[in-house]
Parts: structure tokens; C-alpha cells; sequence
């Protein structure tokens, strides 16, 4: 088995005889920045913080090598109609900071390809996912936990 990766119980690479294997990854953090108004000069940038961790990948799914592609599609639906968050990462890194989780918050399909009798054999999918925080400072901070530890899904 050649796991290049995993969503929760997607496994990105070669396993069981399938093969799912993104063909691109498009990753992006940014920034809060506020603008003060300063009279005659100026205004005065504030940093507020980091905002959620964006990852988007694309995946072309063809019954030649993954299989029937609907399964592998009511894997992705299960995990975005149910809001499940769960580990992202590919190779040995997770793709956010610390203890940050994934959630799919879009899926987009393009199928291209159907048998006679309408079963379809080819599909484009692009996912989306968005970081989920799923502790908050109050609660570490009741579980005796100091709340500005670095590295904690940036919640220092």
C-alpha cells in the first residue's frame, strides 16, 4: 500500500487496489489586518490574528483506476453533508498547524464519462476544505492547559 496521504478514512495514494491520488493542491493562509483612520497621515495597519487555513485539491477519478467513482463520491458527500472534521495530510505532514482539523466546505463535480445504460466512469472533482478549531481557550484553560501555547492551532 502507498499512502501519499489521508482525509479521515480517504486515503490519498494507492490502497485496495484503487488508486486516488490529487493532481493538484492549492493551499493558502492570510491574514487579519485592520485599518485606523489617523487624521492628516496615514492610516495605521493593525495585525487581528491569522485567519483559517484554505486548501483546495483536485482529483480526477476514472473507473480504470480507482474503481466505481461513486463510491469514492459518497465518501467525499458523507464528509461535507455531515460537517465531519477530521486530520488532512499528505506525506507525514498534517496541512495546518498543530492540533487544526479540516472540514470539506465545497465539493465540485464535472462528470465527463458514462457507459451505455448511464453509469458513469469518469469524473473531475475539486474539493474544498477549510481549517476547524475544534478547542478553544476557555476550554483549555479549565483543563489546567496554558492557553498561549505556540503551536496549538494557533490559538496562542
Amino acid at each position: 500500500m502507498a499512502v501519499e496521504g489521508l482525509f479521515g478514512t480517504i486515503i490519498f495514494g494507492k490502497a485496495l487496489g484503487r488508486i486516488e491520488t490529487p493532481s493538484a493542491i492549492n493551499k493558502k493562509m492570510s491574514g487579519r489586518f485592520g485599518e485606523h483612520e489617523v487624521h492628516l497621515r496615514k492610516p495605521l495597519l493593525e495585525w487581528g490574528g491569522n485567519n483559517l487555513v484554505e486548501i483546495s485539491m483536485d482529483f480526477s477519478l476514472n473507473s480504470s483506476w480507482c474503481g466505481d467513482p461513486n463510491w469514492h463520491l459518497a465518501e467525499w458527500h458523507f464528509y461535507c453533508e455531515n460537517a465531519i472534521a477530521a486530520p488532512l495530510i499528505m506525506g507525514t505532514k498534517p496541512m495546518g498547524p498543530g492540533l487544526s482539523l479540516f472540514v470539506v466546505t465545497e465539493i465540485n463535480e464535472q462528470h465527463k464519462h458514462w457507459l451505455t445504460g448511464g453509469k458513469l466512469i469518469s469524473v473531475d472533482l475539486s474539493v474544498s476544505f477549510k481549517e476547524y478549531l475544534p478547542f478553544s481557550e476557555g476550554l483549555l484553560s479549565a483543563l489546567g492547559l496554558p492557553s498561549n501555547i505556540p503551536g496549538l492551532g494557533g490559538l496562542g
